[in-house]
């Protein structure tokens, strides 16, 4: 990633991996601005006034998948880079991605620091 990341909204169910994520980004980038929505309807009423830099969602929520995020978020026609977060690599979730011109890339459960190095532009 090229640009400068300094606001990151992370949507994902699990509230363990909020608190891990916070903890090592925030280790590695101080000033970094995160926000973190375990449901996902509140996460896009949030980006109705707000902006972010990356946009990491969870593929498998139990509210709505990502899929069904990503066709809400572009119904409100925002531009936001996203990087889909999952436990798994299914060759299914990789072919969906091509559907969406938002969706970067895919980021595996749970976040090494090297990848988080790496969102935030940080060479070791």
């Amino acid at each position: 990633m090229s640009r400068m990341v300094n606001r990151i909204i992370f949507v994902d169910d699990d509230t363990i991996q909020h608190m891990i994520n916070r903890k090592n980004l925030q280790r590695l980038k101080p000033d970094i601005e995160l926000f973190f929505f375990e449901n996902p309807y509140n996460a896009l009423e949030w980006l109705d006034g707000n902006e972010a830099d990356l946009l990491i969602l969870d593929v498998n929520m139990p509210e709505m998948t990502g899929w069904e995020f990503l066709d809400l978020l572009g119904q409100k026609e925002k531009s936001i880079e996203v990087k889909m977060l999952t436990s798994s690599m299914d060759p299914v979730d990789i072919e969906m991605s091509l559907n969406y011109s938002l969706v970067s890339g895919f980021l595996i459960k749970p976040l090494k620091n090297e990848i988080m190095s790496e969102i935030l532009g940080i060479v070791p």
